[in-house]
């Protein structure tokens, strides 16, 4: 038996280290040597192999060529193209600046990129920079294994690394994974390292570019600068630090924070917002869910699956089976340790939660294959080559000890051969996809479309970067105000898009049939597209394995067919003036589905239930003279408030509906169309709604003129019972008050 191989370290142990003054770091690193490290460099070399054979396997499924296996890739180059061109977050030439692409740091790495290098090897440039990161990562994870472990530690869990599926699948994606997964792993390491001498020069210097390159890793460093407050105050209650230092080291490590507000104060100071238009975009606090209650559901629901997906529960396409659990016996063998390593332990834990949680707020947190939590991988990797070390050196026996803790490792890269491959094949069919969709219909706008049509999209990348025609984004990541019409429903994204000048409304509309995030579908309604599509591209073969996270058209086969329409506004407007004459003179009208006319009247839905959906709608009616009328509207089940303006005082107000009130046939509710009115909060009288066999119908109700007492004027209806069923339940499309 060896000296590094007792009863109490059996497994994954190097030989201990010499005393001396090269090792007096807490967690037995040689923080001084500079000798080339063979085993690192054959780590890092793995990690290029296994990135290129990677990409390799991506070139063969696309004639020799690497497409990404995502559109938002193009996004990334777009926004880096305007760069180098000097239009900073500009998407295209002229457009507004906008914070569609989640990333700062990464668009501003190519964009230097793109000053350099010709538009068509810019994606050549982000695929190389992911290479070297992925590489980057594997070695500072062997670093780090060592740092906490032994020698042999880090190299099992950087070779592990270099074969996690998912992460490789990421890194050589063409998106920012890479850089965050090497950025995440550096201010791990830095902390770790300067724990023991809490002097902290390093790590405010990697932890600031980390907040600049995703949400998530502001998230990291938060936890890890909290880890920093609680060594400095540790270090000045022992006296070991005078106050002067600790202010200065303080104040360094603030430098990531103050990096964050600056972003955002850069965000809100370029587009009148600090928002990253991509979050709000996916966030569920972004759509109209009705309580904080229905979006922790969702929250704790997308928690659930991640930790089956991640922690090998339910597949062991992510990771290893039971990953999760060596994870956390890692976790609870540094939680066990010296207090120095009680707190890394803390950090990785809470660090972990804090990016699961954040990343959990997200509608699209499972989408693209998990892309939001592959950078973060290499720590859970690593936790659970720990958990294999603490259960050998657990064992009564050191060689059996040995024996369990080289099973362990072994199942788990069986588990990584197998991976690998597996998503490398993965990446490259989802990459044909692309290229036999966005990439074809993007090539055909451009040979078949005129140089000035402006085309309306739900997936904004290949179609920007590659026609050369202006788009409107639908989701909203990078064309202002259409974020959250498109989490509010078809009615407010049709409202939205009349809203815009015409000169920069769609001429065009490339969309997929049907999309979680568009209601494109529902937008048919609209008659804004033409009789029937110009052409259509398929976007998905059937038998393509859509892996373990599904997602955004993977699982639901929504996507199937992206078609081309040619735009037709010839009814907009047509909405705005009642289907009958009213009485007296219309002094106000409230358009109901148009987010921006519901705000200036204080409109809202009193929902009956908590996770009742108020969606806006759009429909059309062909009205009795021929006209065809097109008009938003929400289903509205409890009741509704707006307020009315331009009222004259003591004169009675005639208050016309457009609704739908028809006994809806699943529940037979003979109280459907049936509302309180009330005025300023005193009761008015009761409202039957008219019916019509065909959709909507127009009706009025009189608010007699001693209600009237100023020139506005609080309306509410609801249900004549409250609390208890039935309900009101109809759909709403719009008010009119005369007098």
């Amino acid at each position: 038996m060896t000296r590094g191989q007792t009863m109490a370290d059996p497994g994954l142990a190097a030989p201990e280290p010499r005393p001396g003054p090269t090792t007096d770091h807490p967690h037995g690193v040689d923080t001084h040597s500079r000798r080339p490290d063979a085993a690192l460099l054959a780590v890092a070399g793995f990690a290029v192999l296994t990135a290129l054979a990677t990409l390799a396997v991506n070139a063969a499924y696309n004639q020799g060529r690497v497409v990404p296996p995502l559109d938002d890739v193009y996004i990334r180059l777009q926004y880096a193209r305007q760069i180098g061109l000097g239009e900073f977050l500009r998407y295209q030439p002229g457009a507004p600046p906008t914070t569609g692409a989640s990333s700062l740091l990464y668009v501003l790495l190519l964009g230097v990129a793109a000053v350099v290098v010709p538009p068509g090897l810019l994606l050549y440039a982000a695929l190389a920079l992911g290479v070297v990161c992925f590489a980057g990562t594997v070695v500072l994870v062997a670093l780090l294994g060592r740092t906490l472990g032994s020698r042999w530690t880090g190299t099992v869990a950087a070779v592990l690394t270099a074969l996690c599926g998912p992460l490789l699948w990421g890194a050589t994606s063409g998106m920012e994974v890479g850089l965050v997964a090497l950025l995440a792993a550096a201010t791990l390491l830095a902390f770790v390292c300067e724990q023991h001498a809490g002097r902290f020069r390093v790590l405010p210097w990697v932890a600031t570019p980390l907040v600049l390159t995703r949400p998530e890793g502001l998230v990291l460093v938060v936890v890890v600068l909290l880890g920093v407050a609680a060594t400095l105050v540790s270090r000045h209650r022992r006296g070991l630090d005078p106050p002067g230092r600790l202010v200065a080291v303080a104040a360094r490590c603030a430098v990531p924070v103050l990096a964050a507000l600056a972003q955002f104060l850069l965000y809100r100071l370029l587009t009148g917002s600090a928002e990253n238009s991509g979050i709000t975009a996916k966030s569920w606090f972004s759509r109209p869910l009705g309580s904080p209650l229905e979006v922790l559901d969702r929250v704790v629901a997308t928690v659930q699956t991640a930790l089956q997906l991640v922690g090998g529960t339910s597949t062991t396409e992510v990771a290893g089976p039971g990953i999760a659990l060596l994870a956390a016996v890692g976790l609870a063998a540094l939680a066990l340790g010296p207090p120095p390593r009680r707190l890394v332990a803390g950090v990785l834990g809470l660090g972990l939660v804090g990016v699961l949680l954040a990343v959990a707020t997200l509608q699209t947190a499972l989408w693209q294959d998990g892309r939001y939590l592959q950078p973060f991988l290499p720590v859970v990797v690593l936790l659970a080559v720990l958990g294999a070390r603490a259960i050998g050196r657990a064992a009564a026996d050191a060689r059996r000890g040995r024996v369990l803790t080289t099973g362990i490792v072994a199942v788990l890269l069986a588990f990584g051969l197998v991976s690998a491959p597996t998503w490398a094949l993965r990446q490259g069919q989802q990459a044909a996809g692309i290229r036999e969709s966005a990439v074809s219909v993007s090539q055909w706008l451009r040979s078949h479309t005129p140089p000035t049509a402006v085309i309306g999209v739900n997936d904004v990348g290949a179609v920007a970067w590659f026609s050369g025609r202006r788009v409107v984004d639908l989701v909203g990541l990078t064309t202002p105000g259409l974020a959250r019409p498109a989490l509010a429903g078809s009615g407010a994204m049709y409202e939205a898009l009349a809203r815009l000048p015409a000169d920069r409304r769609p001429t065009y509309f490339s969309v997929f049939d049907r999309t979680e995030l568009v209601p494109v579908g529902e937008l048919e309604a609209a008659k804004i597209f033409g009789e029937k599509p110009v052409t259509s591209f398929d976007a998905k073969s059937p038998d393509r394995d859509p892996g373990p996270f599904g997602g955004i058209c993977q699982t639901t086969g929504e996507c199937a067919v992206i078609s081309v329409w040619k735009a037709d506004w010839s009814h907009l407007g047509s909405g705005d003036t009642p289907d009958a004459p009213v009485p007296g003179r219309v002094v106000d009208h409230l358009n109901v589905g148009d987010l921006a006319d519901e705000a200036a009247h204080g409109y809202g839905v009193d929902r009956a239930l908590i996770g009742l959906a108020d969606q806006t709608e759009v429909r059309n009616q062909t009205d009795p003279g021929g006209r065809v009328v097109v008009d938003s509207g929400r289903h509205v089940v409890g009741g509704e408030h707006f307020e009315l303006r331009g009222l004259t005082p003591g004169r009675p107000v005639t208050l016309t509906a457009r609704v739908d009130a028809r006994e809806p046939v699943e529940n037979r509710n003979t109280e459907a169309g049936v509302v309180a009115v009330g005025a300023d909060g005193h009761p008015v009288g009761t409202w039957q709604f008219a019916t019509a066999a065909g959709s909507w119908a127009q009706s009025s109700f009189t608010i007699p003129g001693s209600a009237v007492t100023s020139p506005t004027l609080a309306v509410t209806l609801g249900p004549r019972q409250p609390y208890l069923a039935p309900y009101p339940d109809y759909h709403s499309f719009g008010y009119w008050a005369s007098q």
